[in-house]
């Protein structure tokens, strides 16, 4: 093959030899090599199977590093993120589940030199299966909140929200209102709403004011959640009005009363649509956080956000999904 009329690649002029094996461009005298060689330091493979034991058996890379290895641990540790890095930079493509979807969304708090941050998880779940498939976490600074909910809902491909018939979170600002705009059925957590008005049984609550009224709140939330019969239901919610606004409860429980009545309808969509076999509350989620943990621990990872976004989608990538019963 004739290389004469080769144009150069910087300025598109006339190239013409220059030594053996590099060539000039004449317009701005530039060289460049015909055969460049790979720059930076040679790359070492790793074995996949190290992140299967890292995410999934909770191994730490001391425990995987021999003394046989030909490098020491703080280079071990580098190719293991290197591989980590390769690892993620391919697409995600997460085993989306055909048909209805549900989608099942919560946030996990951290602490970076002092400041909050939080880790945005969501998941997918059929109607009809028993697991959910998460999809690409999000790290955000500050305190969570329905504009950033909004962000991450927005990465989720079009086919796959048009597919998604309801949406499954904690009593948020904001979360009305995206249900609304995207069409979807919104069922409030459960357990977000009574951990709020968390009762200590078969001791003495010292530190809790009003502790047989929060016990009675307590009980009166719980079944309204899940009552069928319609009378007993409204003695129910209405015994709540009156607790609401009378002085037997704290400030703050008589807020977290209030609150409820405001959202009830949406505490029960699961009761409304059974066909689709709503999940109640985001346990999965807590069980994710609960794996992360372990495996944070485990690896002494996460020191910096982005330490702790790259590890919490490896483990996201590798796992790939959790049960979700309804």
């Amino acid at each position: 093959m004739n290389f004469k009329h080769v144009k150069s690649p910087c300025c598109g002029a006339k190239s013409r030899r220059f030594g053996g094996r590099r060539r000039q461009c004449t317009k701005c005298k530039k060289t460049w090599s015909i055969r460049p060689k790979k720059r930076g330091r040679p790359q070492h493979r790793l074995a996949l199977n190290r992140l299967d034991k890292v995410f999934l058996q909770n191994f730490s890379l001391k425990q995987l590093f021999t003394k046989r290895s030909q490098v020491k641990l703080p280079a071990y540790r580098y190719r293991f993120r290197q591989r980590l890095g390769k690892f993620l930079s391919a697409p995600h493509n997460p085993n989306i589940p055909e048909g209805r979807l549900i989608l099942i969304a919560d946030g996990i708090w951290f602490r970076f030199e002092g400041k909050p941050w939080v880790l945005y998880l969501a998941a997918l779940k059929s109607c009809s299966g028993k697991s959910a498939f998460f999809l690409k976490p999000f790290l955000f600074p500050g305190k969570e909140g329905g504009s950033k909910w909004q962000i991450v809902f927005s990465e989720i491909p079009e086919e796959i929200r048009r597919r998604t018939c309801a949406l499954v979170v904690d009593n948020l600002n904001g979360m009305q209102m995206i249900a609304r705009d995207n069409n979807w059925l919104l069922q409030l957590c459960h357990f977000h709403m009574l951990i709020k008005l968390k009762v200590c049984r078969k001791r003495i609550q010292r530190k809790l004011k009003g502790g047989s009224i929060r016990e009675e709140i307590f009980d009166l939330v719980s079944y309204a959640m899940r009552a069928r019969d319609p009378q007993k239901l409204n003695t129910a919610l209405n015994r709540l009005e009156v607790l609401s606004k009378g002085d037997l409860a704290t400030k703050r429980i008589r807020a977290t009363i209030r609150d409820f009545l405001d959202c009830f309808d949406y505490y029960r969509t699961y009761l409304n649509y059974p066909n689709l076999e709503l999940p109640t509350t985001t346990n999965t989620m807590e069980s994710m956080w609960a794996v992360l943990r372990t495996m944070l621990r485990h690896s002494r990872a996460g020191s910096n956000p982005k330490s702790l976004l790259m590890w919490a989608e490896g483990l996201i990538r590798v796992k790939g999904s959790l049960a979700c019963n309804s």
